[in-house]
């Protein structure tokens, strides 16, 4: 089985991938590092990302395999949304664990846009390890 890892280009990516390594490590599972994008073919950036994300996993003792998933969707892009997006792609690889990061939101930001980890949380039928934006990286 695989464990699914979510990315981002954001700060908490990096604790994701630390946590994604010891989990997959520990677990002796295969990674799939996914990072989603609007677009049908990858922009620079965001081929930036994905190469970034690989260099984290170098030198690590885990298996991996980081992609740019194009996401077809029709509506806005809030967080609750690529949580869904998540919970399918979840499915459809037949996965046994998901790691996705968590930053904090305003009030309104909840109310708005939702938490992408609580509704792949919901979604699943898999463990979800959720990584906060202030992870103590150290302590890994």
């Amino acid at each position: 089985m695989t464990v699914l890892v979510a990315v981002a280009d954001d700060d908490v990516s990096g604790g994701v991938v630390d946590v994604a390594s010891k989990l997959g490590s520990c677990l002796g599972e295969d990674l799939y590092v996914v990072h989603l994008t609007d677009n049908e073919y990858a922009n620079a950036d965001e081929r930036q990302v994905r190469d970034d994300v690989r260099k984290q996993f170098e030198g690590t003792n885990v298996a991996f395999e980081v992609a740019i998933e194009h996401v077809n969707r029709s509506g806005l892009r809030t967080s609750a949304a690529v949580g869904r997006q998540l919970a399918d792609l979840a499915d459809d690889v037949s996965v046994n664990h998901v790691v996705i990061g968590h930053r904090s939101k305003s009030w309104l930001g909840q109310f708005t846009e939702g938490h992408t980890a609580l509704v792949v949380a919901d979604g699943v039928e898999v463990p979800v390890t959720v990584v906060p934006e202030d992870l103590d990286r150290s302590v890994l």
